[in-house]
């Protein structure tokens, strides 16, 4: 039974804080969250690291391949990202159709029947309605040709969705929710500034309403994934808060991976054999990104610098994941940063031994990635082959992280339920750039990592 609350002031009530959680209380918060989930002699445990504050660590030695833990989540809800389709049921995940697809109790979430009237929408709809939502299919008027009105969802107000579910969680619950770290970002308030311009009456002078959301918005900006959902054949990305899962530290090339199960359960397994008492990790990043792309990403978002092995290596073991072409006249050689501890390296070519300045080779990386990007979002994947194995190579090295992002982009639309049929010769091309990766997975020391099962066609 979800508890109901009717006001502002009984949700700030509802989430007492308790940021003075003890690692024993720690453990035992996620013990109950992780319910008849959890084995009854773990081969994992949580204790201070020396890589950030605390992490989980193996309690017994961890053959590669094998189950550490699995993980609902404790909160979901919809990530509102640009181009996704927002007709999809909050509650169930569903398609619903392409008119008239809100909530009939006008609180302007997009809801099909079945959940409108359920008990886990009944709380966000009410406090959504007492917030009076402003109606965009009204502001918009937009209509289809017949003259009917179209719904229209507010993204801004579709994502703060999660963080409202957040204040209906059990006392225990939402004490996890309140002993996980959270990063003071000025863009989480602008966040939901915008979110309250979607409604006439949003508690924005209620300060301790405010700074408990604010809280809550940035827990869940910084731990909270991105996990594919499919209902009735409809993929939607779900975002949910995993706690023991974004308890993990990272690492560029870590020991363990994570993959999730239809947007609600994570499964987290041992990439590489995995010693007693050492840390295990994960990643915040894409595994194939190169240094400079990995470092900006981690210091932009989650606020550090990496300093493994795989950072302090110009060559990421051989795979040159960085590398462009030098731009010296008649030189065909690899330019790869010089410097590891900085975003703004020199670059070196590794043949005629010329340096370049950052600025200089950011757009050549920059034009790289732009090109490869629109061909993308705007080509077949006939005309996408085409494109990597007979024009990239006049600007791009093969071992450079864009273009095996591509390939990998060939991969998965060749590979998804539902795709077209194929030439030998196409398929052919496929095979040929899953072999690329998988070598470039191995050179890295990557193990049984998720991607290495996707690209095998091992887990979906």
């Amino acid at each position: 039974m979800v508890e109901r609350i009717n006001t502002t002031a009984a949700m700030v009530a509802h989430m007492a804080p308790s940021r003075s959680t003890t690692p024993d209380q720690l453990a035992r918060l996620i013990d109950v969250h992780l319910g008849e989930l959890r084995e009854v002699l773990p081969n994992w445990t949580l204790a201070p690291s020396p890589v950030a504050g605390r992490g989980v660590f193996a309690t017994r030695d961890i053959a590669a391949g094998e189950l550490i833990f699995r993980e609902r989540a404790l909160v979901v809800g919809p990530t509102a990202r640009k181009g996704s389709q927002l007709n999809t049921c909050v509650c169930c995940h569903r398609l619903l159709g392409a008119k008239q697809f809100l909530c009939p109790h006008r609180c302007t979430l997009p809801v099909c029947g079945e959940c409108a009237d359920s008990e886990a929408h009944h709380n966000e709809c009410a406090h959504f309605q007492r917030w009076q939502p402003k109606d965009l299919s009204e502001e918009c008027k937009e209509l289809l040709p017949t003259g009917e009105p179209v719904d229209v969802v507010n993204p801004l107000s579709l994502r703060i969705l999660t963080a409202v579910r957040v204040f209906y969680l059990s006392k225990e619950q939402r004490a996890l929710v309140d002993a996980m770290q959270a990063n003071a970002e000025r863009g989480y308030r602008q966040e939901i500034i915008k979110a309250a311009q979607c409604f006439r009456k949003f508690p924005t002078t209620d300060k301790p309403f405010m700074d408990q959301l604010f809280r809550v918005v940035g827990v869940l900006n910084t731990n909270a994934f991105e996990a594919p959902c499919r209902v009735d054949g409809h993929e939607s990305l779900l975002r949910g808060l995993f706690p023991l899962t974004a308890i993990m530290n990272h690492e560029c090339t870590p020991n363990a991976s994570h993959y999730f199960e239809n947007g609600r359960l994570a499964v987290v397994r041992a990439a590489r054999d995995i010693p007693k008492g050492g840390e295990i990790t994960t990643t915040y990043t894409k595994i194939l990104w190169s240094n400079l792309t990995r470092g900006i990403f981690l210091k932009m978002t989650k606020y550090f610098v990496c300093n493994c092995d795989r950072c302090n290596d110009n060559s990421e073991n051989g795979t040159y994941l960085s590398a462009l072409f030098c731009r010296e006249q008649g030189c065909k050689g690899l330019v790869i940063p010089v410097q590891t501890k900085t975003l703004q390296p020199d670059w070196r070519c590794l043949s005629c031994e010329n340096v370049f300045p950052h600025a200089k080779m950011a757009r050549y990386q920059d034009f790289a990635l732009n090109t490869i990007n629109n061909r993308i979002n705007t080509c077949s994947v006939r005309d996408m082959i085409h494109f990597i194995n007979e024009l990239c190579p006049r600007f791009c090295p093969p071992s450079n992280y864009v273009l095996i992002e591509a390939k990998l982009n060939v991969i998965w639309r060749m590979t998804r339920i539902g795709a077209e049929e194929y030439t030998p010769e196409e398929l052919a091309h496929k095979d040929r750039y899953r072999e690329e990766i998988l070598a470039i997975l191995h050179k890295l020391g990557a193990g049984e990592c998720t991607l290495k099962k996707l690209i095998n066609e091992e887990i979906q």
